[in-house]
């Protein structure tokens, strides 16, 4: 899509104009935050272009920049001009709402005598459109607000609380990637003077999804839950100990709001990097309430893991970029790219360092009309590098490795792996391939397992996840380094 905007030297830079007129620009904005590092934010001068950064030399063409393309987040007009928006399209998000317990965590539900999640369903979501997926409608009055507040896309369902009914579901791309992917590149946006647009463009979405659910049904109440920097930035508390050593948050506790005139709340967290999303997923799986040890792992730009059972739980967190969301170039997801990996492997078209081989290590392997580069590869490696050694810490670390009884694979990652694939490449260790479990949107289920629940119940089994629970900081483990190392080779894992 493209469409020609007036630049205004005066009102400040190219960028920033471009995402105050962000509902016209479509496609992305970039993933970088503006660093000049993905090469998305393509615009064309019709006259007066400044004269390219090196940015714009790496990703640009000689041709292209003779023709006026820059990079905006790049760009520093020196005049008043017109520019046209060329940005790289949109590619395919799947937004997962579904929530498939297992028959021993719907159990602990029955026993701890409450009614379950349930009642979520799929949902795919192109683009940077919203999408809205109502149920039959039943006239349910008694209902609240069910919202998964993740980093890269947001659900929100209007649930029935006597039948855990998903009546309504809102879903859509979080608007704060115009910032950056990752949480880090949204710290530093907040930190340089964005943090009330950052704040101000989610709260604008939240506010057009409740309008659609309550076509359907007015909520009660709304339940939060989400990593503890998208916490932070919708809550406008302070976000500079979430980026820098010791990574202390300003409000790791429950939170009480109001949002349109809604009684909200905002599910509590861990720590910096393991937030109320994963107490809310731990919560979903009823981890905390079993007497075997499960392994809970959600990947996505940010890879958490908990390890534990009733008697305490380690927790800890990882970068893992972009790479579980797919690759910029391929513009495939995060479950494709594992399974093309494993393709890839097989074939021969990469070894075991996750080196293409001739012809392909220059101009990238083909499948249809992906192309997977050498970078891709890179990425992937790194991520699964990162999430290896971060489990086999865990699991060290709680004498559990014969002693896991679950693997819930949380999230949308988890939802679409194939575990085979997984174990192909040396993301999953082939001893616990067997009882591995898809549990999809775990954020959104706790949400609602929360909303369904007595309301001193559910505050004290919150509370208690959180007091069993230990962090442990992965970059505080000397051992850590060299784990990873030893889980780059793209080979089943021992």
């Amino acid at each position: 899509m493209r469409h020609t905007i007036q630049f205004q030297k005066k009102e400040g830079s190219l960028f920033d104009q471009i995402l105050a007129d962000r509902e016209k620009a479509g496609g992305t904005y970039g993933t970088c935050g503006g660093r000049g590092a993905c090469g998305k934010c393509r615009v064309r001068f019709l006259s007066d272009a400044p004269l390219p950064s090196f940015a714009d030399r790496k990703f640009l063409t000689p041709q292209e920049l003779r023709e006026g393309y820059r990079l905006a987040c790049m760009a520093k007009p020196y005049t008043d001009c017109e520019v046209e928006i060329c940005f790289a399209p949109e590619r395919e998000i799947r937004i997962v709402t579904e929530s498939e317990l297992s028959a021993g965590a719907e159990r602990d539900l029955r026993d701890a005598g409450e009614q379950g999640a349930g009642g979520e369903r799929d949902l795919r979501n192109a683009g940077n459109e919203r999408s809205v997926q109502k149920a039959d409608e039943g006239g349910e009055r008694d209902c609240f607000c069910a919202v998964d507040l993740g980093t890269t896309t947001v659900v929100m369902q209007l649930i029935g609380r006597r039948d855990g009914r998903a009546l309504s579901t809102y879903a859509f791309q979080n608007p704060q990637r115009a910032y950056g992917i990752d949480v880090l590149a949204r710290i530093a946006a907040a930190e340089s003077g964005k943090a009330q647009a950052l704040r101000q463009m989610l709260l604008t979405e939240l506010e057009n999804g409740l309008k659609k659910l309550e076509e359907t049904g007015k909520p009660q109440e709304i339940i939060f839950s989400g990593n503890t920097t998208m916490g932070h930035l919708l809550l406008g508390y302070p976000v500079s100990g979430l980026g820098k050593a010791p990574f202390t948050p300003y409000h790791i506790q429950t939170s009480y709001f109001d949002l349109s005139g809604h009684p909200a709340v905002f599910l509590p967290g861990i720590s910096a990097f393991v937030g109320a999303d994963i107490v809310s997923g731990v919560y979903a799986c009823g981890m905390a309430e079993k007497e075997e040890l499960s392994l809970f792992i959600d990947l996505g730009t940010n890879g958490e893991m908990a390890v534990g059972n009733r008697d305490g739980i380690l927790c800890t967190a990882t970068a893992a970029g972009s790479a579980f969301e797919g690759g910029v170039s391929a513009q495939v997801m995060g479950t494709d790219m594992t399974a093309l990996a494993a393709d890839m492997l097989k074939s021969g078209v990469m070894d075991e360092t996750g080196l293409l081989a001739e012809p392909w290590f220059a101009e990238g392997w083909r499948r249809g009309e992906l192309t997977i580069t050498q970078q891709d590869i890179r990425n992937l490696q790194m991520a699964k590098a990162a999430i290896c050694a971060g489990a086999s810490l865990l699991l060290e670390r709680a004498r559990a490795w014969d002693r896991i009884a679950h693997v819930y694979l949380a999230g949308g990652f988890g939802y679409y792996l194939d575990v085979e694939k997984a174990v192909a490449i040396g993301l999953i260790p082939r001893t616990l391939c067997g009882i591995c479990a898809a549990v999809g949107n775990t954020s959104l289920a706790g949400a609602v397992r929360y909303g369904r629940s007595q309301k001193a119940a559910r505050e004290e089994a919150l509370d208690r996840i959180v007091r069993i629970s230990r962090p442990i900081n992965l970059a505080q483990q000397p051992e850590f380094e060299a784990r990873y190392i030893a889980s780059m080779a793209f080979a089943e894992m021992e």
